[in-house]
């Protein structure tokens, strides 16, 4: 049987503490986990609670990745499930962590995919074959992309990037070919770049 002989609260990361066992350092832990476990100083452990411990903060921690992670912007299923496997994290705690995330409604493609053609429609348009190649590479379904797109002003998408087009060529330069070949590249449709192309030069 061993012994927790020094509980410490990290420097650096005040929601973590450094668990001392016989007197030695034995792993880091986050405060979450010493509260579900009871621990403190003097507590007897047996190996088997130890393995316990360890098994459970690994969930505790790819949890807290994929809070971070999510934090900055919305996040398709297959984002997270792709950053969980660059950290290293197993598959059965990734699956685990996926699960709870969209269970407490954390995590939704329809939502992400939204959010998705919003921003792209506000800063950066593109056609409707770009946006449905990007929500296909971020796992959204088939069928939820193609109810989304049925939504989306293509044409009104179009007249914002030959805005766009316009600003960075200049307009004297901004020739008809060349603007043609900016709108392509972003996914528009050869008959709808050429309508707007006609209507505002």
């Amino acid at each position: 049987m061993s012994r927790i002989t020094r509980i410490e609260e990290q420097k650096k990361k005040k929601t973590r503490v450094n668990i001392y066992i016989d007197g030695e350092f034995s792993f880091g832990l986050y405060k979450d986990t010493v509260v579900k476990y009871h621990l403190y100083e003097g507590k007897e452990i047996t190996q088997e609670q130890i393995s316990s411990i360890r098994e459970f903060e690994k969930l505790t921690e790819a949890k807290e990745k994929v809070r971070n992670y999510i934090s900055y912007r919305e996040r398709s299923k297959k984002e997270i499930k792709d950053y969980l496997t660059n950290k290293g994290v197993q598959e059965e705690v990734a699956k685990e962590v996926l699960d709870d995330f969209e269970n407490a409604n954390l995590i939704d493609d329809n939502r992400f995919a939204l959010s998705w053609v919003k921003n792209r429609n506000k800063i950066n348009p593109k056609g409707n074959f770009a946006l449905k190649m990007e929500l296909r590479d971020k796992g959204v379904d088939e069928n939820e992309i193609e109810n989304l797109l049925q939504s989306v002003d293509e044409k009104e998408n179009a007249r914002k990037a030959l805005e766009k087009a316009i600003k960075k060529y200049g307009k004297k330069s901004a020739s008809k070919k060349k603007i043609l070949e900016y709108l392509k590249r972003r996914g528009f449709e050869f008959q709808t770049a050429l309508d707007v192309i006609n209507e505002v030069l």
